[in-house]
């Protein structure tokens, strides 16, 4: 059943007008019905096979175009679990009302479709994802983007008008992201940024890299009564 592995909000639960369920489950139903190709693959990343019953959906890895093997579904909800989103902390929100961040974001949206699309020889921008301006900053990172192999590249947007090596602020909400996922986690620090022009280069860090090349230099304090 689909409850069991997706997280139903309250828009999925608004009710059919028309049917005794809710609204999502009524167009994913339509889906199905409406398709009249036994096997059909979609270019959102899923394939639908109608010899089953019921009918089956299959996530496509995005760079083999291949379904994806149950160990690596599980191995994606298992991370989905790891990490729950906290509420933007008032720092956090300062940064994004700073114009040069937005900028910086929307130039790293454009270098990664770049990237994708050279290395997949097409049209990648359906793989890149501005989540910040999607559903907030309390994810921990900015932009969701994907890897080689296929996984999820998750991607921080730090940007400067100055050097590399001016220095960067993180919450404590994006740390401990960058601290959950190992391999997949990247800053993208992008620096010498003209703001006229909405250029500069580019630096990516790794996870691994950012722990052991960067220190972390505590600078804010939340005060609270005793």
């Amino acid at each position: 059943m689909l409850h069991t592995v997706l997280e139903f909000d309250d828009e999925d639960k608004i009710p059919s007008t028309t049917r005794n369920e809710m609204l999502i489950i009524q167009r994913i139903g339509n889906i199905v019905a409406h398709q009249t190709d036994s096997v059909k693959v979609y270019q959102e990343g899923f394939v639908l096979d109608k010899t089953h019953r019921p009918a089956k959906f299959t996530l496509l890895n995005p760079i083999s175009k291949q379904p994806l093997q149950e160990t690596a579904i599980k191995e994606i909800k298992k991370k989905t679990k790891q990490f729950t989103a906290r509420k933007v902390d008032w720092e956090k929100a300062r940064d994004r009302n700073n114009e040069i961040g937005d900028q910086g974001e929307e130039f790293v949206m454009e270098y990664e479709i770049d990237r994708l699309t050279e290395l997949l020889s097409t049209d990648a921008t359906q793989y890149v994802q501005h989540l910040s301006r999607l559903q907030g900053d309390g994810l921990g990172y900015d932009i969701s983007s994907i890897n080689e192999d296929g996984s999820t590249r998750f991607i921080e947007v730090k940007t400067t008008s100055g050097s590399f090596n001016t220095p960067f602020y993180m919450s404590k909400n994006e740390k401990h992201f960058f601290e959950e996922y190992t391999n997949n986690a990247y800053i993208y620090r992008v620096y010498d940024f003209n703001r006229e022009t909405r250029h500069g280069k580019v630096k990516i860090i790794s996870k691994n890299d950012l722990f052991a090349d960067f220190n972390f230099d505590p600078v804010t304090w939340q005060v609270t009564p005793k």
